[in-house]
């Protein structure tokens, strides 16, 4: 062989073998074993109960209007049926008739004879509202409403109204997969449920109080205290970096960087994630998406440890509020101790603060109490020095959660009236008067 061609013989191999190596580096995928990340997860639960957003999203109110009166549907069961014929419902072909109906007249049309209204603590985006009944209209996302009125028409075809009282904003919707029977028998029955009165605060804002007084038990529950531990495991990126400290009325654990105190005395939890900073919402965030993930954050590590309802929700701040309820009224405490509160961040919970506690045991021991109809109610707000009826956002009858000082593990549920007052809910009335009703020191406290 001669020198030449051995010689291109040797350059031709070396020439093959380096694409071969090239071409083994640009495909090569090296198996590297797991790293741990930030989004760190433990299988933590709390409790072992998951909750759909139908048991959390509820309304405050069901109002019946009929023959010139309002009737409030008052019983959880009945409400829950009624919630449940509405779900086989399909609504479709939303239009916006909000231009159509004037500030003098928006009162009487959302509230109008003879029909049935249904009315939520706070606007719920149209995407929630998917989730608790079949909306068809793929146009409506980004609307939110806090109120539905199903009118009786009898032989008419069966309509819906999806209103924002506050907003002043009207949608109507067909409504199909309806049966007028069903609609009919809570209708009929409308006359068998307590009365109520309204009260109208401004041009488009209406509260529904019960005209009789009524009977409410004072209750009493032992408490069954939660660990902490169990929510340092479920809150922090990694447990074991994780420091606790004791402190006078409580503990606070940190990894460095996060945050959660603990607090003995009102037995309440404080979960604080500086690095997720609080970013304001935008119009174009979907704000269902920010609702949705509060719930999902709680189904996460089975927090729902009570029944809590969604009661309100700040869009620009992104806070998500969820309140304590018990026989289906809602419960209120100065410090906190009903609510289950997040702030969040653009991806990540901000601040999350909620009870240390659940309500475990009944006390079998219970005092009925009377306490004040609709029309003392008001007068014992309007009669209040400087009170603006405007600055009125909600009423409700419900309980006012406080501790016992004799027995640190229970906790007393005492009947009270409250007002969204201003931004706040403030009680009306705490103790029981002389003649057994709830009454108090009158006026906002």
């Amino acid at each position: 062989m001669k020198y030449e061609t051995a010689k291109t013989i040797l350059l031709t191999f070396l020439v093959l073998t380096s694409i071969a190596f090239t071409w083994e580096l640009w495909t090569y995928h090296p198996q590297y074993d797991a790293i741990q990340t930030d989004e760190y997860i433990q299988n933590v639960s709390i409790s072992n109960t998951q909750v759909e957003t139908s048991m959390i999203v509820r309304p405050s109110q069901i109002i019946i209007h009929k023959n010139d009166a309002h009737y409030g549907m008052v019983d959880e069961g009945e409400m829950t049926k009624l919630l449940k014929e509405m779900k086989k419902w399909t609504f479709d072909d939303f239009e916006n008739i909000s231009s159509t109906i004037s500030k003098e007249e928006f009162l009487s049309f959302v509230h109008r004879k003879e029909a049935i209204e249904i009315i939520y603590p706070d606007d719920i985006p149209m995407n929630i509202y998917r989730d608790l009944f079949q909306i068809d209209d793929k146009g409506m996302d980004g609307v939110s409403f806090n109120t539905i009125v199903v009118p009786i028409e009898k032989n008419k075809d069966v309509i819906a109204y999806f209103i924002s009282t506050d907003h002043r904003r009207v949608y109507k919707a067909t409504v199909s997969d309806v049966s007028l029977g069903e609609i009919n028998q809570f209708y009929e029955k409308a006359e068998k449920l307590p009365r109520y009165l309204a009260y109208n605060v401004s041009e488009t804002k209406t509260f529904f109080l019960p005209e009789k007084e009524m009977v409410m038990s004072r209750l009493q529950y032992y408490t069954d205290e939660l660990d902490p531990d169990k929510f340092k495991e479920a809150l922090f990126s990694d447990p074991s970096f994780v420091k606790k400290d004791i402190l006078a009325f409580g503990e606070e654990y940190t990894d460095g960087s996060r945050l959660m105190d603990v607090d003995f005395l009102q037995k309440l939890l404080l979960y604080v994630n500086p690095a997720a900073k609080n970013t304001k919402g935008s119009a174009n965030e979907d704000s269902a998406a920010l609702i949705q993930k509060s719930i999902d954050f709680v189904n996460e590590h089975g927090g729902w440890t009570d029944m809590y309802h969604f009661a309100e929700w700040d869009q620009e701040k992104r806070k998500i509020v969820f309140r304590l309820y018990a026989n289906n009224y809602p419960v209120f405490n100065d410090y906190g101790m009903s609510e289950i509160i997040q702030i969040w961040g653009a991806n990540e919970v901000n601040k999350y603060q909620r009870p240390l506690f659940r309500l475990e045991i009944p006390d079998r021991v219970s005092v009925s109490t009377k306490v004040w109809a609709g029309q003392e109610v008001i007068k014992q707000l309007e009669k209040q020095k400087g009170f603006r009826k405007e600055l009125v956002d909600g009423i409700a009858l419900g309980y006012k959660l406080v501790k016992d000082q004799g027995k640190g593990k229970v906790i007393v549920l005492e009947p009270a009236w409250f007002c969204l007052y201003d931004g706040t809910w403030k009680p009306i009335s705490l103790k029981e008067t002389t003649g057994g009703r709830g009454g108090g020191v009158g006026g906002l406290e």
